[in-house]
């Protein structure tokens, strides 16, 4: 398994080609925020995404977004839905949480619902995060320290504008 960065427009074409098939309540999403990424043309700290492989086929997205020095969020995290069940989601929220401490961010956030991605809440769960904050109606936010050490202050609710 390995990430391997959204760069180019082809491979934001490609995550058209599947991110409705993953993301399955985001219909018609604008996937503009993915060509932003790639042109540099944001406000943010880090704006990033990335293609999951294992060998030739992708088998999923994800993407990280900062503001702040010592914080990130994990964004768009999703596996195909052929590809489900086979452990890749949990190489590539591996791989994806050691970029992030490698960056030097000391808290990942996440935003989700809690009834439609039940199962990755789970994943989310088993990897060390915890609820946070309920955001609206099933959305909630989680957290967790990237270095064992920082404590995640609690998210109170501020707007999510980057995500």
């Amino acid at each position: 398994m390995e990430l391997r960065k959204v760069t180019t427009k082809d491979d934001v074409e490609m995550v058209r080609s599947f991110f409705y098939e993953i993301f399955k309540e985001e219909t018609q999403y604008d996937l503009g925020h993915f060509e932003k990424a790639i042109s540099g043309k944001h406000d943010l700290k880090r704006l990033e995404y990335y293609l999951g492989y294992e060998g030739n086929e992708v088998v999923g997205v994800s993407g990280v977004y900062a503001d702040k020095n010592e914080e990130c969020w994990l964004g768009w995290f999703g596996v195909r839905p052929e590809c489900r069940r086979k452990g890749y989601g949990a190489a590539m929220l591996d791989l994806q949480l050691e970029m992030m401490k490698n960056y030097g961010y000391k808290v990942c956030r996440l935003y989700t619902d809690k009834v439609i991605n039940k199962i990755a809440v789970k994943l989310y769960t088993k990897k060390g995060f915890q609820k946070d904050f309920a955001y609206k109606g099933n959305n909630i936010t989680m957290a967790k320290s990237l270095d064992n050490v920082t404590v995640a202050v609690k998210w109170k609710g501020k707007p999510l504008g980057f995500v």
